[in-house]
Formats: C-alpha cells, sequence, structure tokens
C-alpha cells in the first residue's frame, strides 16, 4: 500500500493546484473517515481537479462505500490569474487517474448548484471562493445537508491570506456546538456535524 499511496500522492503533485504538505493524504483518507454515515462526497471548488482525484482515489480504492465525487466548479474564471474556460484540464486529470466513472462534474458557482446537489451529504470540503461572504454562504447553504456524523474540511483555514476561510470557519464554530473540530492537516481544517 507505501507504494501505491506515494504514486497516488506523485499523481496529485502533478496536477495544478493548491495543495500543501499532507493536504493530499488527508483528502485521499477523508472517504474512509465517513464510511460509517450515508450521504454523498461533495467538493466546492475543484479547479484543475488536484482535490478531486486525491478525494477520488482515496473514495475509489480505500473506501468501502466507493462513493462519486461531486465537484462543483464553473470551470471557468475571470480571474487575471487563471484566465479562461479549465474543464477539459480538469477532466484530463480525472481520467488520467481513472476516475471517470467516480467523479460528477457540476459546472456552476455554488450559489447555483443547489438543485444539482445530492441533499444528503457525508463528506463536504470547502475550497471554492474564499471571501468572507461566499464561505458564510457555502456553509449556509451545504452544511445543512451534511449528515450526523459527516465531515466538513475547509480549506486554507489559517492562512494570512485567506482571512474569510478562518473567520467564516472560527464563527462556525463559536456558534454551532453541533460541530466538533476533529483536526488539522496544514491548511486543511476538518469539523464534525454531531457530537459523538
Amino acid at each position: 500500500m507505501n507504494k501505491q499511496m506515494d504514486e497516488w500522492i506523485t499523481r496529485i503533485e502533478c496536477i495544478e493546484g493548491w495543495l500543501w504538505n499532507s493536504e493530499p493524504f488527508a483528502l485521499i483518507h477523508l472517504p474512509v473517515l465517513v464510511d460509517h454515515v450515508p450521504g454523498a462526497i461533495v467538493e466546492i471548488g475543484s479547479f484543475k481537479g488536484k482535490s478531486t482525484v486525491a478525494l477520488g482515489l482515496g473514495s475509489k480504492h480505500l473506501s468501502s462505500r466507493k462513493r462519486p465525487i461531486h465537484a462543483i466548479d464553473p470551470f471557468a474564471s475571470d480571474f487575471y490569474l487563471y484566465k479562461g474556460n479549465y474543464f477539459q484540464q480538469f477532466w484530463n486529470n480525472v481520467t488520467q487517474a481513472e476516475l471517470a466513472g467516480y467523479v460528477f462534474p457540476i459546472l456552476k458557482l455554488s450559489t447555483q448548484a443547489y438543485s444539482d446537489c445530492p441533499s444528503n451529504i457525508a463528506l463536504l470540503f470547502i475550497d471554492g471562493n474564499h471571501d468572507y461572504e461566499m464561505v458564510k454562504h457555502d456553509i449556509a447553504h451545504y452544511a445543512d445537508r451534511v449528515v450526523h456524523g459527516g465531515l466538513i474540511a475547509f480549506h486554507d483555514y489559517g492562512k494570512p491570506d485567506c482571512p474569510g476561510v478562518t473567520k467564516a470557519v472560527d464563527e462556525l464554530m463559536r456558534h454551532n456546538p453541533d460541530y466538533e473540530h476533529v483536526c488539522d492537516y496544514c491548511t486543511l481544517r476538518v469539523l464534525r456535524k454531531g457530537r459523538p
């Protein structure tokens, strides 16, 4: 398994995107941590598929449930660093990882994807727009779908250049006792919905 894990990490590292240190390893293992609860795996913010592939490899090869990843992203941007459409690059990365049957892209912003998203979520990975109001939006509209015992992972928590993520997550923890801090992997903060 160690050799296989090394190959997966190498594959993930070759995909353009932002995951640091232990974060790919954590994302590979998160699907296993929700094997005991029903619901889907949903990712908000996929870019070119770095985190999608990590979640997909974990779900396909390590999880007993082998759930698909519902990847919400418009796969197009006007942002000056990432201008243009990047869906084909995303899909190429997914298919090269042999995950085409494990990834369901939802080509919309999170503000438009409510009806396309499963109503019960076991694992929610939030890495979309990092502005405070948008992180609050994603929490308000998607966290309610996370089942009791499910996990929510927030990327870029604690990064000085992403204060909106940290502020929104801290507020969620402070004002809602149903969410329990499970662990951190670099800038990935993982919460459990519903205390044991």
